[in-house]
């Protein structure tokens, strides 16, 4: 009689060890299927955020300083840019200007009757979409497009702004460069026409008070593009080099390499740090990768944890049923049957219960991988945010709007790899436990084992 035939009629006579048996491996291949999908989720999700969400690090003139040696210009940009890991960045400038044909949103000013009610932000950006407000989520493009570094004379204006005025992309908006903003007194009477790129909006409104001026609120922003900022700091000041006032923002490709990047930029030569300042921002990355960071090394730990204590306990079993078996095995053994054949037969029978098991567990974790998740997901995050004593990494002085939430809860789900891997993972266990319990018959001769009969 071949293997085949035995195990069938062994499983068929024995169905109390047998179901005791399938039960076991259907509840250590359900928790291994959950652990690998939430593990695998949360690997995927922080690999999603890793490339969506920036880490960046501003360089920009330590004003508080009294001996300001070094500007922040194209010169300094270029050299921070041959550091590595550093993807792209954005040289920005920033002037109050007077918009008096156009109704801004009222503040301070208004109330005061001052005249500086009409003076709005001019934001000069290499590229919009890099500013820290576009990145952080706390403005969003409603229509049209971001400034490129290409773009001459293009504007983005506020959805506020936009509607109280009657603009739409496309229209122009002439602006009064009268010098008001830079402090010097100067009244140059020159005007600069902006075509309308895009209008954007605020995510979510800040707080507004009576006591805010114009050119704090978000809605009186007006973003332009590098060339025009350059040409109205030589219309206010005479000065034809390309001097970024309000800095530049370097975006690295990794941000969990921010800080080895920083590093590296704070040891090159020619960086005057006396007269610059440095400030590094993955705040919003740390936050929403570490409960998935958690997550995963839980149910790592968890998958390690169950296949360890599986392997065990079905040695355990396994091996006193064996000294159950040890009359079959002589009988089997005084009729010509090697202790190779009898041991494929054991193999077989585990191997078939253990598959019937496994097509069961997947279709019970399925369903049950969403909810797992979520919980586990929940119970990180409540974990990190009762950790958290301070923030990670360095936030702009941001006085116009609160940083927005970044959350990224991870998609749940069993992929055929996951899956095959924890087949793998279970045959692997099942082969373990069934030669480790085969030592009882293997080590006998058959002589032996008809002594231990009798």
């Amino acid at each position: 009689m071949g293997a085949w035939r035995r195990a069938f009629l062994y499983l068929t006579r024995k169905t109390g060890k047998s179901v005791l048996l399938f039960i076991t491996f259907l509840t250590i291949m359900t928790l291994v299927l959950l652990d690998l999908a939430v593990n695998r989720s949360s690997e995927e999700a922080a690999a999603r955020l890793r490339e969506e969400m920036g880490g960046y690090f501003k360089i920009a003139v330590d004003y508080e300083k009294m001996n300001i040696r070094q500007q922040v210009d194209q010169t300094l940009i270029d050299k921070v840019m041959q550091a590595g890991g550093i993807e792209s960045y954005n040289a920005m400038c920033t002037y109050y200007l007077p918009l008096p044909e156009l109704t801004l949103t009222p503040g301070r000013f208004t109330m005061e009757g001052d005249s500086k009610a009409q003076q709005a932000r001019f934001l000069g950006n290499t590229d919009s979409s890099l500013h820290e407000s576009f990145v952080l989520d706390i403005l969003t493009l409603e229509e049209g497009r971001h400034i490129k570094p290409s773009d001459r004379g293009k504007a983005l204006v506020s959805k506020e702004l936009a509607l109280a005025n009657d603009i739409r992309t496309g229209d122009t908006v002439s602006v009064d460069v009268t010098g008001e903003g830079s402090g010097d007194g100067s009244q140059t009477g020159a005007d600069i026409t902006l075509e309308v790129a895009g209008i954007f909006d605020e995510m979510q409104k800040s707080d507004r008070s009576e006591t805010t001026p114009e050119c704090d609120l978000p809605a009186n922003f007006i973003f332009i593009d590098e060339t025009t900022g350059m040409r109205i700091a030589d219309m206010l000041q005479g000065r034809s080099d390309t001097v970024f006032n309000s800095g530049a923002a370097f975006f690295v490709k990794d941000p969990k390499e921010l800080e080895a990047v920083t590093e590296q930029v704070r040891g090159m030569e020619g960086i005057d740090w006396k007269s610059l300042k440095m400030s590094a921002n993955n705040t919003a990355y740390q936050k929403s990768v570490e409960p998935l960071e958690r997550l995963a090394g839980m149910t790592s730990l968890a998958v390690w944890l169950i296949i360890a204590v599986s392997a065990v306990l079905l040695a355990l079993l396994l091996t006193l049923w064996e000294r159950d078996r040890i009359h079959e095995a002589g009988v089997l053994m005084s009729f010509g049957v090697s202790k190779k054949n009898i041991f494929w037969q054991h193999l077989l029978e585990c191997t078939c219960i253990f598959l019937a098991a496994y097509c069961l567990s997947a279709v019970i974790a399925l369903p049950l991988s969403g909810k797992a998740g979520d919980m586990l997901y929940e119970n990180a995050m409540s974990r990190t945010e009762g950790d958290e004593t301070q923030p990670h990494g360095h936030t702009y002085d941001l006085d116009y709007a609160q940083l927005a939430e970044v959350e990224a809860r991870p998609d749940m789900g069993i992929s055929p790899a996951a899956a095959a891997v924890s087949g793998l993972a279970g045959i692997s266990v099942v082969i373990v436990s069934v030669g480790a319990s085969f030592l009882v018959i293997a080590r006998c001769k058959p002589r032996e084992l008809l002594t231990l009969m009798e």
